[in-house]
């Protein structure tokens, strides 16, 4: 997984456009089912251990941990 860093984005898009798998999203697009992995990508810049164990979880699971 990739993290972008919310406080340091500057909604250039340039990320998004450049995403090979379109997962990439300005927050006001990010689809519903798909909107736990904003906080995810957010807690990644502030708890780190949390965020492996969520990605571990979600791998182990194969279905969304959040």
């Amino acid at each position: 997984m990739c993290f972008i860093d919310p406080v340091e984005c500057i909604d250039c898009d340039a990320c998004e456009a450049a995403c090979p798998v379109g997962a990439i999203f300005r927050d006001s697009d990010v689809p519903n089912e798909a909107s736990g992995f904003t906080e995810l990508n957010a807690l990644w810049f502030s708890d780190k251990t949390a965020a492996r164990q969520q990605v571990a979880s979600f791998a182990d699971s194969s279905s969304s941990v959040l």
